[in-house]
């Protein structure tokens, strides 16, 4: 997410691209403010920068970037979305509507969606790239940053509050279950989907502001202000309520249910002995699904706040120590880690949730009998038709030789 502000290497670019660098030291051209071009000498208060911008803008790529983003991202995305669009296909079942339910359905939207909106933007730029460095138009940098750090973060700071939202549901209802079913009704849960979209939206609107399209110095790239000041006010912000502290209280809500279920001391209502047993395997097996889920999405997630704490106190402190191939590295493998985690999910639902499984095995069977069923329709349907066209030609015939024994 961020990246520290780093000095732009011009003698190198003005060596990758010598046909979009206008060296100003070599040039006897001078421009005046008004635009005019000429021969003379500018005020001495005016530089070049107040009145040149560069049509083209640079963006600068790692040797790894490159491969990683156009197939294994690419990859993972793919398969992540598909795995999601079975366990939407799933729990939008009228069997499988629960309010637990709707939120796994909206984990799975939010993750896919994450990685999805980047795709287009990916593809063109780290298939563009020369020798360590991307041209890009206006109009392909602002769009290429709003996909990567605006809409797809967004969406991620859905997936991430949806799974906290989801432990806290489920950790009530283990410890509270005759007051939960109340609190969280499918309605309540519907609502408080559509808040926290808009409030993650509405956290990183800041990117909305900040154009990452430098015109006058010529690169594509979200840099810092000096002395950081609303950037790191923002990346704070971030770290806290995005990064830091939904995953410590997940983290402590999945341990005490964790111990919850190892004592099986999960609260029962009063059904009979066979019905209670049956509720209490329910229960138990749900909550299981709840943690192994808060597992794998605090796996990344974890090292991940940890290295943002360390690289925004490291801003703060003005020791920039870390280079920006080490933080780019660090990001590919924090991405990469996080669609392994998003796909997990579906694995997830298949091993352990039984009812996933049969609900799943359902929709296919009854998938392959319509199209088996539509196939025979339409076979019995093209049998008919040349059964009468046969007909229709024999009795066309009869009618000709009744005609020709009548003549």
């Amino acid at each position: 997410m961020a990246q520290i502000n780093n000095s732009y290497d011009e003698k190198k670019r003005s060596d990758i691209y010598p046909d979009y660098y206008i060296s100003w030291e070599n040039s006897a051209d001078t421009y005046t403010v008004d635009g005019s071009h000429n021969k003379s000498h500018l005020h001495p208060n005016i530089s070049h920068n107040d009145f040149y911008q560069y049509s083209e803008l640079f963006y600068q790529l790692h040797d790894f970037e490159g491969k990683i983003y156009v197939y294994l991202w690419t990859f993972l995305v793919i398969l992540t979305a598909l795995g999601n669009v079975l366990i939407v296909a799933v729990f939008v079942r009228k069997s499988m509507r629960t309010s637990t339910n709707l939120i796994l359905l909206f984990i799975a939207i939010s993750d896919s969606l994450t990685g999805l909106v980047t795709l287009p933007t990916y593809i063109h730029v780290f298939t563009s790239g020369y020798d360590g460095w991307v041209s890009l138009n206006e109009g392909w940098c602002e769009a290429f940053m709003m996909f990567k750090f605006y809409i797809s973060k967004a969406f991620h700071t859905v997936s991430i509050w949806l799974t906290f939202f989801l432990g806290f549901q489920r950790f009530m209802f283990v410890w509270f279950p005759f007051k939960t079913k109340f609190w969280f009704t499918t309605c309540r849960n519907m609502i408080a989907v559509t808040i926290i979209t808009i409030v993650a939206f509405v956290i990183h609107s800041y990117h909305l502001n900040e154009s990452k399209a430098d015109k006058i110095r010529g690169y594509c790239q979200w840099d810092f202000e000096e002395p950081c000041v609303k950037t790191c006010i923002f990346l704070w912000m971030i770290l806290l309520f995005v990064n830091i502290l939904p995953s410590i209280l997940l983290l402590v809500l999945t341990i005490l249910m964790i111990q919850k279920l190892f004592n099986q001391n999960i609260r029962k209502e009063s059904f009979t002995a066979e019905q209670n047993r049956d509720r209490a395997q329910q229960n138990k097996r749900a909550s299981i699904i709840v943690v192994w889920i808060a597992i794998i999405f605090l796996i990344p997630e974890i090292p991940y706040g940890i290295f943002l704490l360390v690289t925004v106190i490291k801003k703060h402190g003005g020791n920039n120590s870390l280079t920006l191939r080490t933080i780019h590295l660090c990001h590919v493998i924090y991405e990469i880690a996080l669609l392994i985690s998003f796909h997990a999910n579906f694995w997830v639902y298949i091993i352990i949730n039984r009812r996933f499984r049969d609900e799943l095995k359902s929709m296919f069977r009854h998938g392959i009998r319509t199209l088996m069923s539509k196939s025979s329709t339409a076979s019995i349907t093209t049998v008919s038709k040349e059964m009468n066209r046969s007909q229709s030609q024999i009795t066309k015939g009869t009618d000709v030789n009744e005609q020709s024994t009548l003549v």
